[in-house]
């Protein structure tokens, strides 16, 4: 395994190359781009130094945002709920104990009570005596119980509210926060999912669309609109998708639908529709009409594949789109 030493050596010089700027944005995007484990970000950042794109302070702080600071967030959100149940349960359970040390006193002194009542020596007024202790350290006990009762019902009650925010927090942490579609964490977890519910031989596609001159929207007329412009793709996506068709804002300006039990043809088809509504969108800027529309790619799982795989070849049908016009949606290439 490479030393964080050794791949700060490496990466310096790299950054220099590329003229990346040395921002601590800069270096902990490129230094997880050099460790490797982050597939998203290896594509997002090859493609953009495939096309030169220059890193400005904004550039890089959107990209550090979009995948840390929300996922960053979201841990330390269900953090904090974990802890609240970790306190719950260690009060619960100094209670109960507590309880129950009561409860074992009390049937040590009923047990020595019976002794004696049962003992030869005993007299009426020692029965009594013992008969009154005894009644009092029932009442205790009782208390302890009731006590005890009552904590469990608050808990319960304190539980019930930490699962609602903990179910919450797993939905948030599964969503993106712009546009509220799943994010690619929850299009992973989801198509292995997939993968474990279909047969050997799984009908799943994706269709991955990206915005066409998304920069220009967003340099032209602020950030603002653009953040406009994601949210109505988002809703469109959302319109047309269904039960086993998952719709994925996997980053920046890219979409995926996740598709199974569809041919891919259908999924060509359906990706096409978006494409269309995209296109009929209207979007005004001070009583002016911003162009919108978007390219797509679509392929098909190959059983035994890596997902890196299988998105590739959805992406380089993308590209081929983009390449030849955009505004369109290809099918990947057939096998040769």
């Amino acid at each position: 395994m490479e030393s964080s030493y050794q791949k700060a050596k490496r990466l310096l010089p790299f950054m220099a190359k590329q003229r990346v700027p040395l921002t601590p944005y800069n270096y902990r995007i490129f230094f997880d781009y050099f460790d490797g484990q982050n597939a998203y970000l290896k594509q997002k950042l090859d493609k953009y130094l495939q096309e030169r794109v220059l890193f400005t302070p904004e550039l890089s702080e959107r990209l550090y945002r979009e995948i840390y600071d929300y996922s960053e967030e979201r841990n330390k959100q269900l953090s904090s709920v974990s802890r609240k149940f970790e306190t719950v349960s260690q009060d619960l359970g100094k209670n109960l104990n507590k309880t129950l040390n009561s409860t074992g006193h009390y049937r040590q002194i009923l047990s020595e009570s019976v002794a004696q009542i049962n003992s030869q020596g005993a007299t009426g007024d020692s029965i009594q005596a013992m008969l009154s202790s005894l009644l009092e350290e029932t009442k205790y006990a009782l208390n302890d119980q009731s006590d005890l009762a009552d904590h469990i019902l608050s808990t319960n009650k304190i539980i019930a509210t930490l699962t609602s925010e903990l179910r919450d927090q797993t939905r948030l942490a599964n969503m993106d926060e712009l546009t509220q579609l799943y994010n690619r964490r929850y299009f992973s977890v989801r198509f292995q999912q997939m993968l474990q519910e279909s047969e050997d031989d799984p009908l799943i596609c994706i269709a991955i669309f990206d915005l066409d001159h998304f920069k220009a929207i967003n340099d032209n007329f602020g950030h603002p609109i653009g953040d406009k412009v994601l949210i109505l793709c988002a809703k469109i996506l959302l319109v047309h998708s269904h039960d086993d068709c998952l719709p994925v804002r996997y980053g920046g300006e890219e979409f995926i639908l996740l598709t199974r039990g569809k041919a891919i043809e259908e999924v060509a088809e359906l990706a096409e529709t978006v494409r269309r509504k995209v296109e009929a969108t209207e979007v005004k800027v001070r009583g002016n009409s911003v162009p919108v529309t978007i390219s797509g790619g679509v392929s098909r799982y190959r059983p035994g594949e890596e997902l890196i795989d299988f998105i590739e070849r959805a992406d380089q049908a993308l590209y081929r789109a983009k390449a030849s016009g955009r505004n369109r949606v290809l099918l990947e290439e057939p096998l040769s």
